[in-house]
């Protein structure tokens, strides 16, 4: 019986659990039940933490039970790492327990052959008898950055929150690439949900829970495969018009089909049918991995743009050209500046300069004779243009020690009059790395997406106009604004 007098919502208790029994734990930090319990402590997570192992008293100081039957209390969750062959025997043992739900890390089931598919139907049927949901099996898991939980048995860092949730068909998202993102990317993570088999919990189970979700605002989707392809289409159409969902479907190939099935068990679904079905649900497909991290990072650190209208400051000529190509080729349009901006810049341009958009900053540069005061006017110029939805702000760098590009990136944000940066804007360099590295985490501590090419800057203000053009503003948090993530 439950006395929390929380609703007994099993996929909730995958992330919010308020106890949680590690069957598997040991003291021996080269195994996975180790570092799993590590995590868990290491990460902060409040609730009560049960270590099970046969042959133990205690593990990392905490007392350790034999079975998961014995602890005193109520468990809400199980993380099962044992052998594949005593997962059946535990999962039976959680179910005399009444837990709601169990996260299977260990492998060796539907991915490994005709034996390991035995034992992941038995672990089916025996969930389904005693009402448990798995998580699983052959995954890393969970994670929520809020509370501290976690499955994982991959050492990890400590985690910055945010606004962007991982739903994972592959352990990676919880593991190696999930130190990547918390490493090179500047959004911070709510919750990582890695599926593996799924033989229960799927995508639109974690979906529905994502929608409720206060922490969770942009969803990120890895899958090689979709189990219910109905009800995940219904699912995703109600939520997308919420919160917007990037895919990234693998196994589109038969090669890559093939290499799915050995990796988690998944089938293949012909890649036009899934294509076709990801736009009737309003699903923002990506190509590759860089595709889906490039449109998280701008749903996650930009306002909805009130139309398609790109303005584009460029301090390079073939800057110029080569965005507005990118902007007719992903769909946008380049905007008329107004009337008012093109006076303002006159004011600043020498007599023989051609001003447009593409806006070629060097001219600006070449009258007020300084990068820095050149940016801060062309921006603003921008900025405050009512035909002007968003921006892409192109720079040219040399070496952090060049007089020309000694700019500091923060006075020139600051000097912008904040009414009027309700607009995306999203910016690369072409530089040395050390440049390249200095100004991407800058920008990044100020709240403005970079990307390594200003193609991929068009591309990811595309996906962000195509989203808000057909949802509107008002699946944007009312309390979030441009200005207030830029410190």
């Amino acid at each position: 019986m439950r006395t929390s007098g929380r609703p007994c919502d099993p996929v909730r208790s995958l992330f919010e659990p308020e106890s949680v029994a590690v069957v598997g734990a040991t003291e021996d930090p080269e195994k996975p039940g180790y570092l799993l319990l590590r995590n868990l402590i290491d990460l902060g997570y409040r609730g009560k933490i049960y270590p099970v192992n046969r042959s133990r008293e205690t593990v990392l100081g905490l007392k350790c039970y034999h079975r998961v039957s014995e602890i005193p209390g109520e468990v809400e969750t199980a993380i099962i790492i044992v052998p594949a062959r005593e997962v059946p025997k535990t999962m039976e043992d959680c179910g005399e327990k009444k837990v709601r739900s169990v996260i299977i890390c260990s492998s060796g089931f539907g991915e490994a052959g005709r034996e390991g598919a035995k034992l992941e139907r038995e672990i089916i049927e025996i969930a389904s008898r005693d009402g448990v949901r798995i998580v699983g099996p052959n995954t890393t898991g969970i994670l929520n950055t809020y509370n501290g939980f976690t499955s994982s048995f991959v050492k990890l860092s400590k985690p910055t929150r945010g606004p962007v949730s991982i739903i994972a068909q592959t352990g990676m998202f919880a593991s190696a690439m999930l130190e990547h993102i918390l490493t090179t990317q500047p959004y911070g993570l709510s919750k990582v949900a890695g599926l593996g088999n799924k033989v229960d919990v799927d995508d639109s189970d974690i979906l529905e829970y994502f929608e409720g979700d206060p922490e969770t605002r942009v969803v990120a989707i890895y899958a090689e495969g979709i189990r219910d392809g109905r009800r995940f289409i219904g699912v995703s159409r109600r939520v997308s018009s919420k919160k917007p969902i990037i895919i990234l479907k693998a196994a589109r190939t038969r090669s890559g089909g093939k290499a799915a099935e050995t990796h988690t068990g998944s089938i293949m679904v012909r890649d036009e049918v899934f294509d076709a079905a990801c736009k009737a649900a309003g699903l923002i497909r990506a190509g590759d991995i860089e595709e889906l991290l490039d449109y998280t990072k701008v749903f996650a650190m930009s306002p909805p743009p009130r139309g398609d209208r790109v303005g584009v400051i460029a301090y390079t000529g073939a800057g110029c050209v080569m965005s507005a190509d990118a902007i007719e080729d992903y769909g946008l349009r380049l905007a008329e500046l107004s009337e008012e901006t093109m006076e303002t810049l006159r004011m600043y341009t020498p007599p023989f300069g051609v001003l447009s958009n593409p806006l070629d900053a060097e001219l600006l540069r070449m009258k007020v004779g300084d990068a820095e005061e050149s940016m801060r006017l062309s921006l603003e110029a921008f900025m405050r243009d009512p035909n002007v939805d968003m921006v892409s702000l192109v720079m040219v760098g040399l070496r952090r020690d060049s007089r020309i590009w000694k700019v500091d990136l923060r006075r020139v944000f600051s000097k912008i009059g904040m009414d009027h940066l309700e607009k995306p804007l999203v910016a690369t360099i072409m530089a040395s790395r050390e440049v390249t590295e200095d100004f991407d985490e800058e920008m990044g501590r100020l709240g403005v997406p970079t990307y390594p090419s200003l193609r991929r800057n068009i591309r990811a203000l595309s996906a962000l106009a195509r989203y808000y053009l057909k949802y509107g503003a008002s699946t944007y948090p009312s309390n979030l604004n441009w200005h207030t993530r830029r410190p």
